[in-house]
């Protein structure tokens, strides 16, 4: 290959390189089109969402957790209070706490639980503010293993991280529903 033929290799191979940088890699933020305001910046409402389930306070646990979502991703959505032009509302409609691995003590053959499954489902709708349309609505379960243990400051821990890493899936997937749906 003589300095000429390579010079040409060299310069095409920089015109390449420079193309696809111009032409950018097709990133782009995780933002929300569910309903297109011409591009401005929509205001969202998050209260406290309803708790039908015997377990006490999953319903804050779960509206901070979709309040931090929205507030922390950049995106066409902000957070404001009761007079912004949608409403994000929901209801808890179960909590289940359910055994899924047992151990067997040797001695007298009894069975003990070893871990547990914290499950949640809710339903999750948004209409627009003092509208009855219903613009979108989801029902959600998830869940999150977490270990049994004998002490019962120990395992209610155990149960309330859990809780709370279920209530940060579910915010998440609420998001990124809202975003890909539409």
């Amino acid at each position: 290959m003589n300095a000429r033929s390579l010079a040409r290799s060299l310069l095409f191979g920089a015109l390449l390189l420079l193309a696809s940088a111009l032409a950018g890699c097709g990133y782009h933020p995780l933002t929300s089109s569910v309903v297109h305001d011409g591009g401005s910046l929509k205001s969202i409402y998050i209260p406290v969402f309803v708790n039908r389930s015997y377990r006490a306070t999953l319903e804050a646990f779960l509206a901070n957790s979709i309040t931090e979502q929205f507030a922390r991703r950049r995106g066409e959505w902000r957070i404001a209070g009761e007079g912004a032009d949608y409403l994000l509302s929901g209801v808890i409609v179960a909590y289940d706490l359910i055994p899924v691995a047992y151990n067997y003590r040797t001695s007298t053959q009894l069975e003990v639980v070893a871990e547990y499954k914290a499950v949640i489902t809710a339903e999750i709708t948004l209409k627009k503010s003092g509208g009855r349309d219903v613009i979108w609505k989801r029902r959600l379960s998830l869940y999150q293993n977490f270990p049994a243990n004998s002490d019962i400051a120990v395992q209610q821990n155990s149960e309330d991280a859990a809780i709370q890493e279920v209530c940060q899936k579910l915010a998440q997937d609420i998001y990124v529903s809202l975003a890909d749906d539409f």
